[in-house]
Order: C-alpha cells, then structure tokens, then sequence
C-alpha cells in the first residue's frame, strides 16, 4: 500500500483524483476493474479529513458497486469507525465483527492486546498476521480514546468472543481437514459466522 498523504490539500487531491478515474472507467466500461485497490482508500481518506459524511457516502458508494467485495480488513475497520461517529452503534458493531473475522490480528493489535500467530488455516495473505505490517499508521491513529473502549467492550464481549472463538475453531480443523464434504461444511459455517454481523 502506498503511503497516505497526509496535508489536507493532498489528501482532497487525492479523493478528487480517484473518484474522477473510478468514475470515468464505470462511464466506459459499466464495470470497474479497480486492480490498484484505489476504493478501499476513499472512505479512509475521508475520515483522515474529519469527514465522517463523506466517509459514509463513500462506503455506501462502495456497497452497492461491490457488493460481492469481502473488501480490505482496513477498510472495514474504517467503515466501523465511521458508523460509531454517526452515532449508529448497531451498524458500527456489525463492520466491528466483519473486521475481527476478516483478520484476527487486527483488533488485538488496535487495542494494544498481544496475539501471535495462530495455528490454523489462513485463507489468503489478507488473513496473516503479516498483513498488519502493511497498515498505515494513520489507520491507527484514526481511532481516539472513547472509540478504542468501545471497540475493546465490543471485542471482549461474550457475543464476539464466542463468534471468535468458534471461528478460530474451525480455522484450525481446516489446516488439516482434506478436501471433501466435511471441508465444505466448516468453510459455509465460517461463512455464515461472518454473516451474524448482519443480524446483530
């Protein structure tokens, strides 16, 4: 990931730059093959101006044009703070729960928490542990004190420690179960765990 600019001037630069481009290929394609990952920085971006509306507008931009996009955990962890700031705390737990299943390390390492690497199947790089070196710093420091105790409240609670608990669970049967009915029943039920969010 590139650095983030971090001037104000830059940074409206930037969002004018890429809303321009991902526009213009939708308007000649009706598609967008965004392959630099230029939508997962927009609702970020906003946020590091104090933009929680333009934020949202951005993420919402970004449900309806990929829907099917399990999108960047850091991503996700923006979208939830953006949902706290706007005082809606059902939306900003379900991104919450979306973020801490998208990449187990991510909260712990948000809330300061020690969490080495598990031993269980990771189902891609955005998964590992090592993904957490490539988040920017300003990532981290988006998050101001009342946000990070409500984020550790919702993290310790019993709801998300169950869901994680079973989560990690069927992760570690997966790094050794082989290919076949059993298999595909532990991936639909991690998949359905990460649905619960929308239930919350």
């Amino acid at each position: 990931m590139s650095q983030f600019p971090t001037e104000p001037k830059n940074i409206k630069a930037k969002i004018n730059r890429y809303e321009r481009e991902l526009r213009k290929e939708y308007e000649a394609h009706k598609y967008i093959d965004d392959s630099s990952g230029k939508r997962y920085l927009l609702g970020p971006f906003y946020l590091l101006l104090g933009d929680v509306d333009g934020a949202l507008k951005s993420f919402a931009w970004f449900e309806q044009m990929f829907p099917d996009d399990m999108g960047e955990p850091f991503h996700t962890l923006c979208w939830a703070l953006a949902l706290y700031r706007a005082g809606d705390m059902t939306g900003a737990s379900q991104k919450l729960l979306q973020t801490m299943l998208s990449n187990l390390y991510l909260l712990p390492q948000l809330l300061g928490q020690k969490q080495p690497r598990l031993d269980i199947w990771h189902g891609s790089n955005i998964e590992e542990k090592d993904y957490l070196e490539y988040i920017q710093p300003e990532i981290w420091t988006l998050w101001d004190t009342d946000a990070l105790e409500w984020a550790q409240v919702k993290y310790e609670s019993a709801e998300f420690e169950r869901i994680r608990t079973r989560y990690i669970e069927i992760h570690s049967q997966l790094k050794t179960e082989p290919v076949g009915t059993r298999r595909s029943q532990l991936v639909t039920e991690a998949f359905a765990l990460r649905k619960i969010s929308d239930k919350l």
